[in-house]
């Protein structure tokens, strides 16, 4: 696989890294807070056999130019909808992981199916009213480091069924890249922003996949309810991470929505 690499500047003066590779169907991957594109390394190659695919990441995350402006899911759309302006794409699949998901919706929300082909919501919800409350001993415990924190929290993402399984290499990896971006006021009011009028406006396919052991799922469930013809992709041994946990059935999924949206 020839991937490509390079930068895009937003109309603020921000630099994005992105790596694209493949060829067909236009394919943009987003990922969540704190993290970047390296997240989708289990999705990224296997998706290119198929189709072209496109990664950036989030200003702030990664490559990309870490500011202290900016944060919040309407800016963040609007990078999206310049990247696919600038790469000259067409016919988009948006797939957008957790905070990812949250842009998805700002993008709907401000430009409607402009350049779009479908939409995938990868385990985020529509509110925190339809969001399960966090389980017993996530938070942060006393006497806990932060890293310590920080790993067992990937661990249970990732691996919610036998957190402890998770390869320490694979761990390693994760650990490195997350908690990237800024702590942004705006970015936390999104968090209870109220998708849930727009889902009956939305005029995109659109495919929503949640964990089963995810808090997302109720918001996940709500969505597929109200958006015109959504489907929704339950994955039975995951958490917020499904598209890395049972990553061989979210690839399967995505290249058929592609193929089949309707």
């Amino acid at each position: 696989m020839q991937k490509q690499t390079g930068y895009l500047r937003t109309n603020d003066g921000v630099r994005l890294y992105y790596e694209e590779a493949g060829s067909g169907k236009n394919v943009l991957l987003i990922h969540g807070r704190g993290v970047n594109l390296v997240w989708w390394q289990r999705n990224f190659a296997v998706l290119a056999e198929q189709f072209h695919v496109v990664a950036l990441d989030f200003r702030g995350c990664g490559r990309s130019d870490q500011v202290a402006w900016g944060h919040g899911t309407a800016r963040y759309a609007m990078d999206i909808y310049e990247a696919i302006q600038q790469l000259e794409l067409h016919d988009v699949m948006l797939v957008g992981w957790s905070l990812g998901g949250r842009t998805c919706y700002a993008y709907l929300e401000l430009f409607g199916r402009q350049h779009l082909h479908s939409v995938v919501i990868v385990d985020d919800t529509v509110h925190p009213d339809v969001h399960l409350p966090p389980p017993e001993g996530a938070a942060q415990q006393p006497g806990e480091s932060d890293e310590d924190f920080t790993r067992r929290s990937i661990r249970c993402m990732a691996s919610p069924e036998n957190p402890d399984a998770l390869p320490a290499e694979e761990l390693d990896w994760m650990v490195a890249a997350w908690g990237e971006i800024p702590e942004a006021a705006t970015l936390t009011a999104d968090g209870q922003k109220d998708w849930r009028p727009l889902c009956p406006v939305i005029a995109v396919p659109v495919l929503l996949t949640s964990g089963r052991h995810s808090g997302a799922l109720p918001g996940c469930q709500y969505a597929a309810e109200h958006i015109p013809g959504a489907r929704l992709e339950v994955f039975e041994h995951s958490g917020h991470a499904l598209f890395y946990t049972e990553a061989d059935k979210f690839n399967r999924v995505v290249a058929g929505f592609v193929d089949n949206p309707a």
